[in-house]
C-alpha cells in the first residue's frame, strides 16, 4: 500500500513539472500573427510541379519550331474502287523515318471538324462566271458538317469579309448570295489575308480560292510572298480555277496593241495565274481542280468536301534527334490492297524551322518555289560577272518583271525542261543596262512553246538576235533566240507584239528586217507624247 502511494505521488509531480515545463515554452515564444496581403512577406514563387508538357502537332508540309517534337501527317486511305475508306482505326496504320518504324503517339479519325474560308473572285474578269461561282459556294455551305465552320471572303478591288467565321448555313448563305461583281484583282492580297484569317483557327483549316488566278491590283502581298505563307500554314489550298482568257480576248479588238504585261489581260497575266495556282496547290499537297462548266463545278465540291470529310492524322515523335537533314515518311496500313495518300518528307530549314518537302524529296525553298537565288553545280556552265541583284533561277514565268535574262545553262536544283532536246532549265538574270542583247527564254505552257523571259517595263524590242548564251527553239524555222531591247530615246521604230512604254505613242507603222514577221507590217514607229 505504502509503495502504491509512492507511485502515485511520484506520477503527480512527473506530469505538474511536464505541464509547467509546457507553459513557459508557450510564454516565451513571440505572439504569431494572422498574414494578410499587406503584411505578407514577398517571397519567390514556387515553381511548379513539372510534367511532360503537350507537343504542338507538327505537319511535315508545314514550318514548325526547332524544339517541337511531334511530327504530323494528314493520310487519304483510297479503296480498290476508287473511294476514300473511313473506317480504320489507329492499330490499322503503321509509320516509318527513314525506314525504321515509329511509334503513333497521335491518332485522329475522319470526324475532325474544319475550318475553311471560301476565296471568292469578284472581279471584272470573272462577270459571267460569277453566278456559277455562288452556286458553286453555296453547294460547298451545304455539304458542311454540323460541326464545321466557314467564313466568306471576296476580293475585287478590295478585300472583305462578308460572313465571319461560323457554323450556320444560313448565315453563309446569305452572304454568298449577296456578292456583287467588282473591278480589279488582288489574288495575292486575298490569299494573304484568308491564311491570316485561318491562323487562329482550331483543328483542321483549308482555304478554297474560287478564280482564274490573275492579279491586276495586290498591294501588300506578292507571287512570292504568298507561296512562302502558304509553305509556312497548316492550311490545305484547293485553288478551283476558272479559264477567263478566251474572255478577255474578245473584249480586245483584232488591230488592237496586245495588253500589257500586268493589266491582268494579257497572254504573261494569264501564264502567271496559272503557274501560281499550281504552286500552291503543290505547296499544300493538294491539286488544281478546272471548273469549265456547272457540271465540272459540282464534281469539283462533291470531291473537295468528300476528300476533306475522309482524312485521318496520324503523328509520332521521332526515335532520333531532329536535325538539318531531310527525313522520310512512310505511312502504311496493315489491310491489303489499299492506297495511301500522305505527304512524304520534312526537314530543318536553315532557320530551325522544318519546312515541307515535296514528293521527290527536294527541299522547297527559295529556289524552287520562288526559284529566285538557285546556284549552277560545279561543272556548269560559268556565272556572268556578279553585279547586285543578279543571280540564277529556274526557269517560270515568275521571273522579276524588272530583270532580263541574259544567259541560260543547267541548274541542278531546278526541274528538268519539258522542251525537247533542252538541255537548260536555270535562267541568269540581272538588271538591264540601257540597251543589250536579252535571251527569248523559250519554255513549254499548255503543250505549246512559247518565249516566256520578261521584258521590263520602259524598254522596247528592236530586233531578234542570235545568242550563244540563250536555248533554241524546238522549231528548227526559229533560228533567233535572242531580243535586241532598249530605253527608247525620241522616235524610235520597235518590233510589234511588246507594250509601248508610257510617255509614248504610235505615230505609224513599217516594216523592218529585223523584228519577226506578220502578216503586212511588223514595226510600229512610236514618238514621245506631245
Amino acid at each position: 500500500m505504502a509503495v502504491r502511494r509512492y507511485l502515485v505521488y511520484h506520477a503527480d509531480v512527473i506530469m505538474r513539472r511536464l505541464v509547467l515545463t509546457l507553459v513557459v515554452a508557450l510564454l516565451a515564444s513571440p505572439p504569431v500573427r494572422s498574414q494578410t496581403k499587406e503584411n505578407q512577406p514577398v517571397q519567390a514563387p514556387k515553381p511548379p510541379t513539372l510534367t511532360k508538357p503537350k507537343a504542338d502537332e507538327i505537319d511535315p508540309d508545314d514550318v514548325i519550331r526547332i524544339n517541337t517534337t511531334l511530327v504530323n501527317s494528314p493520310v487519304l486511305i483510297i479503296g480498290r474502287n476508287g473511294k476514300f475508306v473511313p473506317t480504320l482505326k489507329r492499330e490499322d496504320f503503321q509509320i516509318f523515318e527513314d525506314g525504321v518504324e515509329q511509334e503513333i503517339s497521335y491518332f485522329a479519325t475522319v470526324d475532325k471538324p474544319f475550318t475553311v474560308a471560301l476565296l471568292i473572285d469578284t472581279s471584272r474578269s470573272t462577270l459571267f462566271d460569277l453566278q456559277e461561282i455562288q452556286a458553286a459556294a453555296v453547294s460547298f455551305v451545304e455539304k458542311m458538317r454540323p460541326n464545321d465552320r466557314g467564313l466568306i471572303i471576296t476580293f475585287s478591288d478590295q478585300v472583305e469579309t462578308i460572313a465571319e467565321t461560323t457554323s450556320e448555313p444560313e448565315a453563309l448563305r446569305q452572304a454568298i448570295r449577296s456578292i456583287r461583281p467588282g473591278g480589279g484583282s488582288r489574288v495575292y492580297d486575298a490569299m494573304s489575308y484568308a491564311l491570316a484569317k485561318l491562323a487562329g483557327a482550331n483543328g483542321r483549316t483549308a482555304v478554297i480560292l474560287f478564280s482564274d488566278g490573275v492579279d491586276n491590283d495586290s498591294r501588300n502581298a506578292g507571287f512570292e510572298g504568298t507561296l512562302q505563307e502558304i509553305l509556312h500554314s497548316q492550311a490545305l489550298i484547293y485553288p478551283v480555277q476558272f479559264n477567263t482568257y478566251e474572255f478577255a480576248k474578245r473584249g480586245v479588238p483584232a488591230k488592237a496593241r496586245p495588253a500589257p504585261e500586268g493589266s491582268g489581260f494579257s497572254k504573261q497575266d494569264y501564264v502567271r495565274a496559272d503557274d501560281y495556282l499550281h504552286q500552291a496547290a503543290a505547296l499544300a499537297g493538294t491539286g488544281v481542280y478546272p471548273a469549265r462548266n456547272i457540271s465540272d463545278l459540282e464534281k469539283v465540291i462533291a470531291n473537295i468536301v468528300d476528300e476533306l470529310h475522309n482524312e485521318y492524322s496520324v503523328g509520332y515523335y521521332p526515335r532520333t534527334p531532329v536535325n538539318e537533314r531531310a527525313r522520310r515518311i512512310e505511312v502504311r496500313t496493315r489491310l491489303p490492297q489499299l492506297v495511301v495518300r500522305a505527304r512524304t518528307s520534312y526537314s530543318l530549314d536553315p532557320s530551325g524551322a522544318l519546312a515541307r518537302m515535296p514528293a521527290s524529296g527536294t527541299a522547297i525553298s527559295q529556289a524552287s518555289v520562288n526559284p529566285i537565288g538557285a546556284t549552277p553545280s560545279p561543272g556548269e556552265a560559268a556565272t556572268p560577272a556578279p553585279e547586285q541583284g543578279a543571280r540564277w533561277i529556274c526557269k517560270a514565268v515568275n521571273a522579276p518583271m524588272d530583270f532580263v535574262v541574259v544567259k541560260e545553262a543547267f541548274v541542278s536544283r531546278c526541274p528538268k525542261s519539258t522542251r525537247t532536246n533542252d538541255d537548260t532549265n536555270g535562267w541568269f538574270i540581272r538588271k538591264p543596262q540601257r540597251s543589250e542583247v536579252v535571251c527569248k527564254g523559250f519554255m513549254m505552257w499548255r503543250g505549246r512553246e512559247m518565249a516566256g523571259a520578261p521584258i521590263p517595263a520602259g524598254y522596247v524590242v528592236t530586233s531578234e538576235d542570235l545568242s550563244a548564251g540563250c536555248s533554241k527553239s524546238a522549231d528548227p524555222k526559229i533560228v533567233n533566240n535572242a531580243w535586241k531591247i532598249q530605253i527608247p530615246s525620241g522616235r524610235t521604230t520597235v518590233c510589234k507584239g511588246f507594250s509601248i512604254p508610257r510617255g509614248y505613242v504610235s505615230a505609224g507603222e513599217t516594216s523592218m528586217p529585223g523584228c519577226p514577221a506578220k502578216t503586212g507590217t511588223n514595226a510600229w514607229i512610236i514618238r514621245p507624247k506631245s
